[in-house]
C-alpha cells in the first residue's frame, strides 16, 4: 500500500511541477510584452531627429512611383481585352499611406478561330504589351508570344495556299 501511495504522491508532484512551469512561462512571456511594449512607448517620433528634405523627397519617389505604375498599367489595360481588373501590389510610405510599386493586367489570350479576328487579337495584343515606355520583361514576353503566334498563323496561311495548288 505504501508503494502505491508513494506512486500516486510523485505523479501528483511531477503534475504541480509541471503547472508552476506553465505559470512561470506564461509569467515570462507576460513580462517580455511588457518589457517590448516599454520599450515601443519610449520611441517618440517628435524626439527623433531626421531631415525633413530626405523625408519629402521619398515622399515624393513614393508618388511618383504610384502615378507611373498605374499609367503603366492602365496604358496596357486600354490596349487590349482583358479579363480582370488591374491588380496593383502596394507598399506603405512614409506617411502611412499606400503607394503603387507595381502592377498586372491579364488580358483575355484566347484565340479566334477565324484567321482575319485572330490576327486583329494578337496584333492588339502585342501593341498593348508594348505600348508603355519602359517593357518590363513580362510585357516583352506577351509581345514576342503574340508576334510568334501572328508568324505562325501567317505561315499556315502560306503552307495552306502552297497546298492548294498542287
Amino acid at each position: 500500500m505504501e508503494i502505491n501511495n508513494f506512486s500516486q504522491s510523485s505523479s501528483i508532484i511531477y503534475q504541480e511541477l509541471a503547472q508552476k512551469r506553465a505559470e512561470l512561462s506564461n509569467v515570462d512571456k507576460k513580462e517580455l510584452e511588457k518589457s517590448t511594449q516599454e520599450s515601443y512607448d519610449k520611441v517618440n517620433i517628435s524626439d527623433n531627429k531626421y531631415d525633413e528634405k530626405d523625408y519629402n523627397r521619398v515622399l515624393d519617389k513614393f508618388k511618383d512611383l504610384d502615378a507611373q505604375t498605374k499609367i503603366h498599367e492602365q496604358t496596357h489595360a486600354s490596349g487590349a481585352p482583358t479579363t480582370a481588373p488591374i491588380s496593383y501590389s502596394y507598399q506603405i510610405g512614409p506617411d502611412g499611406n499606400l503607394y503603387a510599386t507595381g502592377g498586372s493586367v491579364r488580358f483575355e489570350t484566347s484565340i479566334p478561330e477565324d484567321k482575319q479576328s485572330a490576327n486583329v487579337k494578337l496584333e492588339q495584343l502585342k501593341d498593348a504589351s508594348s505600348s508603355v515606355d519602359e517593357l518590363s520583361s513580362a510585357d516583352a514576353q506577351i509581345a514576342r508570344t503574340a508576334n510568334l503566334n501572328k508568324l505562325l498563323l501567317q505561315s499556315q496561311d502560306y503552307n495552306q495556299g502552297g497546298s492548294n495548288e498542287n
